[in-house]
């Protein structure tokens, strides 16, 4: 199968709605719902699940950039600090807005636990082992979600293939066909959600 789509959905006033974007979305949409039941069905005050939910939010975007910089680019960033944390990049004869660039799921896991950490001190809520569990179906179910739009990105691609499950990601000027690693990924997590 050739894979070749357009990672921009539609554009507002210019700025484009990207596929990656709506699935990280749809990531916290759900895991705000599921944790809403969870806090529902365990009579914990809804006041703690818009802060959690903050926390969340942030905490996994600034790890996730974080760590894509430290792990996979810091040879780049460390002469382009302003773009770390700005969705600009240097053109050399200035700045562009382009969004944000550059993401590491496990530097998202690191900046989780340390905002989870924070929200617990903050709030004295529960115990940070207490959210952790209750966090585990929205991250997987998420994660899920996360890899779907890797796949619409054509990243974290897998090995070369023949075999009928290839993929070409012609967005990465390739030829031959690779594993669709992302799905397989996001299969594992709905696997583990249900």
């Amino acid at each position: 199968m050739n894979w070749s789509p357009d990672p921009t959905l539609f554009e507002i006033l210019g700025f484009g709605i990207h596929t990656y974007s709506l699935m990280f979305v749809i990531a916290f949409s759900l895991g705000y719902y599921l944790m809403k039941g969870m806090f529902k069905t365990e009579k914990v005050a809804f006041k703690y699940l818009e802060p959690l939910l903050f926390y969340m939010v942030f905490s996994t975007l600034i790890g996730a950039r974080l760590g894509h910089v430290f792990f996979y680019d810091w040879d780049y960033f460390s002469q382009h600090p302003l773009e770390i944390l700005l969705p600009i990049k240097d053109m050399g004869t200035g700045y562009k807005f382009i969004g944000f660039r550059g993401l590491a799921s496990h530097g998202a896991v690191i900046g989780i636990l340390f905002g989870i950490y924070l929200f617990q001190k903050k709030y004295n809520f529960k115990s940070w082992l207490w959210i952790l569990d209750r966090l585990t179906l929205p991250a997987t179910i998420g994660g899920m979600f996360v890899r779907i739009g890797n796949f619409f990105n054509s990243e974290i691609v897998g090995k070369f293939t023949g075999t009928d499950f290839g993929v070409v990601f012609l967005n990465n000027r390739e030829t031959l066909p690779r594993h669709p690693a992302q799905l397989y990924e996001a299969l594992g997590y709905f696997i583990l959600f249900w």
